[in-house]
C-alpha cells in the first residue's frame, strides 16, 4: 500500500526536475550556442512539460495495473458463490 503512495509522491518530483533541467538547458542553449533569444528558451519548456505528461500518464497507467491486480487478488481469495437451490 506505502508502495503506492510513495509513486504517486514521486510524480510531482519528477515533473519540477524535468522542467527544472530543461528550462536550465534551454538558457544554456540560448546563451551560448543558438542566440535565439525566446524560442530556445520554449522550446525547452515545452520538452520539459512533455517529459512531466509522460512521468504523470506512466503514475497512472502503473496506479490502474495495480488497482486491477488487487482486483483480481480479491476475486480469487472469495470464496466461490453457488447458485441456489431448488427443492
Amino acid at each position: 500500500m506505502w508502495f503506492r503512495y510513495t509513486d504517486a509522491a514521486s510524480v510531482g518530483i519528477e515533473m519540477v526536475v524535468a522542467i527544472t533541467v530543461c528550462a536550465l538547458g534551454a538558457q544554456w542553449l540560448e546563451r551560448n550556442v543558438t542566440h535565439w533569444s525566446p524560442w530556445t528558451s520554449l522550446i525547452g519548456i515545452a520538452i520539459g512539460l512533455g517529459a512531466a505528461s509522460k512521468a504523470i500518464v506512466r503514475a497512472a497507467r502503473s496506479y490502474r495495473r495495480q488497482l486491477a491486480e488487487s482486483a483480481q487478488d480479491e476475486a480469487a481469495a472469495a470464496p466461490p458463490v453457488e447458485p441456489p437451490r431448488d427443492a
